[in-house]
């Protein structure tokens, strides 16, 4: 897991426990009074017990970025992740990981409007049909990104150059080509149709997914202002938090 947390000297219900080679750091999370208390009204138990502290890590860092015509701007993020090694898990490679988490904002995207289609409502009326329905779009979605995942391998490139519109596409139009039956003259069946399919998603045009851009966020900037070419710099930054006890550590 790899979260963000707010950046706040006290909303971190944290102690430093031990800061890493990395710039990262160990840290105790305990359950705050305010948790506690919303824990035990949500269960309706005012006797509940608090829970026992438990060990993360830290990264805190800074994004500095820059734009074509000079302008720069800084960004402080604090990141908690369940990843405690840090040679295996860099605290750099973490805070670069965490410019990823528009993934899944591109993953409901397809599901509703690429794979499903604007305005197509589900036919389900009832929980269990929803249910069924909501698990045949991710097991069709899941199929279709194992399509676009295996042309990246085959061709050394990153998944996100693989348009997965694309591979929709491509995937409906082979799906409905197909002949199920033999051939009436030698008896044998069509080539292997993923590999016929893979090759022609091997052969479309490319995604561009390392373009460095950042795009303005509100109607007015919008209007004003294009999408600017910008440049990225992570810095590890100094944790500053109480330190745990000997007696709390986990």
């Amino acid at each position: 897991l790899l979260w963000r947390v707010k950046n706040g000297a006290r909303s971190l219900p944290a102690r430093l426990v031990e800061v890493l080679p990395d710039g990262s750091a160990l840290v105790e999370l305990a359950e705050s009074d305010a948790m506690l208390s919303r824990r035990r009204t949500t269960r309706s138990d005012r006797t509940l017990p608090r829970l026992r502290p438990m060990l993360a890590r830290l990264v805190e860092f800074t994004v500095t970025t820059r734009d074509r015509a000079g302008r720069t701007t800084h960004s402080r993020y604090r990141i908690l992740t369940t990843l405690l090694d840090h040679h295996r898990h860099p605290a750099t490679a973490l805070a670069a990981l965490y410019a990823e988490r528009w993934q899944i904002e591109l993953t409901y995207g397809r599901l509703k409007t690429t794979l499903r289609g604007p305005g197509t409502r589900p036919r389900g009326q009832t929980p269990q049909l929803a249910y069924q329905e909501l698990w045949a779009l991710l097991t069709v979605y899941n199929a279709l990104v194992r399509l676009a995942v295996t042309t990246a391998v085959d061709l050394n490139i990153d998944p996100d150059a693989v348009s997965f519109a694309t591979v929709l596409a491509l995937t409906r139009a082979h799906l409905a080509s197909q002949n199920p039956e033999p051939c009436v003259n030698c008896g044998h069946h069509d080539p292997d149709p993923t590999t016929t399919l893979l090759t022609a998603i091997a052969a479309q045009p490319r995604n561009r997914p390392t373009r460095t851009r950042t795009g303005p966020r509100t109607k007015r900037q919008r209007r004003t202002q294009r999408t600017r070419d910008v440049t990225y710099e992570i810095t590890i930054t100094h944790i500053d938090l109480p330190k745990a006890s000997k007696k709390a550590k986990v």
